[in-house]
């Protein structure tokens, strides 16, 4: 279980939005030192689990070459998603233990390009909120580490501290990013639109 700046300050912010038990522990895991066992409870949410550490899910999987013969060769593709500190060695010494079989043999598509992370300064997170709170007042505004991976990990390598903002409100439950059916609404798209326009200008201003 790893945690950043943004993740620690993500559960704190979120604590007080989440009710009983879940807002407790994010509360705990936002201590320092965190609480180990709330950590290992939120981590039963595929979501928060993702907040905690780095992840690795088999995306693509093909086998045999002929539907009328035993497959002689089988292959998995294993995208991890890496916390900021892990490296390639070590999640690749993780999954070797995790499988337990000399057959099976691991091999690394490309280097990981590793970059760190970039903190939310007090001044970046109230230019964020004004403009957050020009189109929607009183919404809560939290930092979160993404999941994926973008282009920041080139330019925080250059030196230059990156965020990612996003203007576009979605259903909580409804996930369908990289999906063949990945879509947001048309009121979103507009309002996330006049969001980067009003966040662009304002960014301009700072000194």
């Amino acid at each position: 279980m790893t945690l950043t700046a943004t993740t620690r300050s993500s559960f704190g912010k979120l604590a007080a939005l989440a009710s009983g038990p879940t807002g407790t522990d994010m509360l705990a895991v936002a201590q320092s030192p965190p609480d180990l066992a709330a950590a290992e409870r939120l981590s039963q949410n595929v979501r928060f689990n993702a907040q905690l550490r780095t992840t690795c899910v088999a995306t693509l999987i093909s086998g045999g070459h002929a539907e009328n013969a035993l497959p002689q060769r089988a292959k998995a593709t294993i995208q991890c998603r890496m916390m900021p500190g892990d490296t390639a060695d070590n999640v690749q010494a993780l999954l070797l233990a995790t499988l337990k079989d000399p057959e099976i043999r691991i091999t690394r598509d490309a280097a990981p390009i590793v970059s760190p992370e970039s903190p939310p300064t007090p001044l970046f997170m109230d230019k964020v909120a004004g403009v957050a709170h020009s189109m929607w007042p009183n919404v809560p505004i939290i930092p979160t580490m993404a999941t994926g991976f973008s282009d920041d990990r080139q330019t925080r390598n250059a030196g230059m501290p990156s965020y990612d903002v996003n203007g576009v409100w979605a259903d909580v439950d409804e996930n369908r990013a990289h999906g063949r059916d990945e879509r947001i609404g048309v009121q979103a798209f507009d309002e996330s639109i006049e969001f980067t326009y009003r966040l662009i200008k304002v960014m301009s201003r700072v000194k």
